[in-house]
């Protein structure tokens, strides 16, 4: 079941997470996607990954997707 976009607020800026079919997450600034992001899954345990923003930025992100879906 996919879940229907929702509005995070980090540093300030409210930014919209769109969950897709494959797991991963679009992160919007208005209509500009400015990252996608994923749970990478390793020996070294579970962390959030992105392309196009910092690990930093996307951890706290992947904090407030936690946050909101669990």
């Amino acid at each position: 079941m996919l879940m229907e976009p929702y509005e995070i607020i980090i540093s300030g800026k409210k930014l919209t997470v769109v969950p897709l079919d494959d797991g991963s997450y679009s992160i919007l600034d208005g209509a500009k996607r400015i990252a996608s992001l994923w749970l990478d899954v390793s020996a070294a345990g579970i962390s959030w990954v992105a392309e196009r923003i910092s690990l930093q930025l996307a951890e706290q992100i992947g904090l407030l997707i936690n946050a909101h879906e669990y």
